[in-house]
């Protein structure tokens, strides 16, 4: 029987020139769509798990204490690793972007390819559904790594998918022992 998996990209965070994304807190009014987001999610969550960046967290918490469902964090659910990449306009941004969803194997920016990144959070997220019984989970991580797992096997494009992915966010999956998991029609 197929249990759900609902992917969940973080609220907005505030960015801080200087600081590595993977540090920033989320911004004061970030999570104001979490009730909306919420009427969105079927079947509701009974567990939240997140990856270990503050904005993740931080989300994940707020969604859980919503829920009434427990939080807990895991390891390799975090953003692609991209601490060495400086702050660029969001122009420059997006041609990085670009670049890392079209040469998956390629370390384009940061520190970890796209087919790195999408291995670690897939084993990740295999993990969390592998070790926790729950019918319907969340993950609150990050879109690009979301989008990477998302657009695999599915035929979607995973910067086409990204593009589309805003703040609060989600995709949700139907998931299979047997087969991991497939993209819910």
């Amino acid at each position: 029987m197929p249990r759900t998996l609902h992917l969940i990209k973080h609220g907005r965070p505030r960015m801080v020139p200087g600081t590595p994304a993977h540090d920033w807190a989320l911004a004061p009014d970030a999570l104001g769509d979490l009730p909306a987001l919420i009427d969105r999610l079927r079947p509701h969550p009974e567990l939240v798990v997140s990856s270990e960046e503050p904005k993740a967290v931080a989300t994940a918490q707020a969604l859980a204490a919503a829920l009434g469902t427990p939080h807990r964090r895991m390891l390799g659910l975090h953003e692609h690793l991209r601490y060495t990449t400086g702050f660029v306009s969001p122009e420059a941004f997006q041609a990085q972007v670009d670049r890392f969803f079209r040469e998956p194997g390629a370390l384009v920016m940061g520190e970890e390819s796209a087919d790195d990144a999408r291995t670690r959070f897939r084993n990740a997220v295999h993990a969390v559904m592998q070790g926790n019984p729950q019918d319907t989970v969340a993950v609150v991580a990050h879109g690009t790594v979301i989008s990477l797992l998302a657009a695999e096997g599915s035929g979607r494009d995973p910067a086409v998918l990204w593009r589309s992915l805003e703040f609060l966010g989600h995709v949700t999956l139907n998931w299979t022992a047997a087969a991991g998991r497939e993209l819910r029609p």
